[in-house]
């Protein structure tokens, strides 16, 4: 049976090591499982909300424990782990907040019907979801899909192998729900254990983040289950959200500090880069340009890299190590290769036995370069110059993702001629970088499936559906 291990990326030290579960082992949970989705999804869904928020107190007592324990499984600084958990806890607020505000309630139709006719689209639990997270934002990514899965009436079955005790605290959080048990499982399997969850497993959903090449492997197992007639559900849905190439524009009438500030520090420094929806292509208007290449090597110069639990660390170690570090400077020396500008960092740097990256920024890139064409899961920031935004939205759609696109403009009519010219998942104006639970998270072509998680939208996508057409002419009270 394969060894699941993890080492602390800053230390090298092995922080997890666990036998994967087998395949008859996870199929027990399953069977729990199943059971505990048929009691959950008769609770009201208002019901439902109220449990599920009263579990996020399990999250706020275990601020201190988790995002140490981020740190030392994944590198991200214990400042920035602790505030992914209070945006967490946030936006399954909000998620309870739209199922106890109706999103779940039946869509009544009758209006369209004769009279005696009434017709419903009622919203349920899909039964059991399988959830694989990622190790990025390992809470954030993973209240997505639970917390939608939950409040529409179906149980979990959770895979957070990279992170695991976040798995950990998900299960001691949300197994138990007021009376009702066996509600979220986390397992931990390897890949070819998670294929056969896949491909056989007692499941009804499967959502994934992670890598486009992840997504296939996901999508190649769903289709091998189709073709088993044996099993009960053998066509499952799977709601993918996959990495991206996500460009910004600053429009020459854009308000400087602040693009400087979403774009740069929150846009692709924040967590090192390693963000599927970061800015990983700036365009800017030439009458900004120099000044943007500037602020941008100061905002650089600023960051730390270092030890992730200490306060002063802004940036810690890649996920990938020596791999990643190696992957991103190959893309700067193309791109240096090809004409652009090295303007800060395109090094290696050695902090107690550990290898960074210094934050990069390569000016005067086209797409004719690597950098522009393939995703950078780091901080490395290539800035372009353009001369209307004509070129720049053109420049911003030449890519085969569709996750997000960004825009810094005070001109509304800018912003709407933005929105009207790009098809992306989502399309931010003067922000980036933000997954907003009031809003669907979605993505196109390369970067998913055009599944849709979060908003009371997102609660719908998670249920369902079924139509009741009632005569009711033939129904006696």
């Amino acid at each position: 049976m394969a060894m699941v291990r993890l080492n602390n990326p800053f230390t090298g030290e092995t922080v997890f090591e666990q036998d994967s579960a087998s395949f008859g082992a996870v199929a027990e949970k399953l069977a729990l499982a199943r059971a505990a989705y048929r009691r959950w999804s008769r609770v009201p869904a208002p019901e439902r909300a109220r449990r599920v928020r009263a579990a996020l107190e399990v999250f706020r007592a275990a601020e201190d424990e988790i995002s140490t324990a981020i740190a030392r499984e994944m590198g991200k600084p214990k400042t920035a782990a602790a505030e992914e958990l209070r945006y967490m806890i946030e936006r399954a607020e909000y998620l309870c907040r739209f199922a106890e505000d109706g999103a779940l309630a039946d869509l009544d139709l009758s209006a369209y019907h004769d009279a005696d006719f009434q017709g419903r689209i009622r919203y349920r639990g899909k039964g059991i979801v399988y959830i694989i997270s990622p190790w990025n934002y390992p809470l954030f990514t993973a209240i997505n899909g639970v917390v939608c899965a939950l409040l529409s009436g179906s149980a979990v079955l959770l895979k957070h192998t990279t992170t695991p005790s976040v798995g950990r605290l998900f299960e001691r959080a949300f197994h138990t729900l007021g009376d009702q048990a066996d509600l979220l499982f986390n397992i931990t399997v390897d890949y070819e254990v998670s294929a056969e969850i896949i491909e056989r497993g007692d499941i009804d959903q499967v959502v994934f983040t992670g890598s486009v090449q992840g997504g296939r492997v996901i999508q190649q197992s769903i289709a091998r289950r189709a073709l088993n007639d044996q099993l009960d559900s053998p066509f499952i849905e799977a709601a993918l959200e996959l990495g991206s190439n996500d460009a910004c524009y600053i429009a020459e009438d854009a308000d400087l500090e602040q693009a400087l500030l979403w774009a740069v520090k929150i846009g692709r420094l924040h967590n090192a880069g390693q963000s599927c929806c970061a800015v990983k292509r700036l365009y800017v208007h030439e009458s900004l340009y120099d000044a943007v290449v500037e602020g941008a090597r100061a905002i650089m110069a600023a960051e730390v890299n270092g030890d992730p639990l200490r306060p002063e660390t802004t940036l810690g170690p890649l996920f990938g190590g020596r791999a990643a570090i190696d992957g991103l400077l190959e893309l700067v020396a193309d791109a240096t290769a090809r004409g652009a500008t090295l303007v800060a960092g395109g090094a290696r740097e050695t902090l107690a036995g550990c290898d960074f990256i210094q934050p990069t920024l390569v000016a005067g890139v086209d797409h004719g370069m690597r950098i522009m064409k393939e995703e950078t899961f780091g901080p490395v920031l290539p800035v372009m110059k353009v001369r209307s935004d004509e070129e720049a939205f053109g420049l911003v759609a030449d890519t085969r993702y569709g996750l997000t696109a960004s825009i810094f403009t005070r001109s509304r009519a800018r912003a709407n001629a933005f929105i009207e010219a790009l098809d992306f998942g989502t399309l931010y104006v003067n922000r980036c970088n933000f997954v907003d639970a009031r809003l669907g998270w979605i993505g196109h072509r390369h970067s998913g499936n055009g599944s849709l998680a979060l908003s009371p939208e997102g609660l719908r996508a998670f249920s369902r559906k079924n139509s009741l057409n009632i005569n009711g002419a033939a129904l006696e009270d």
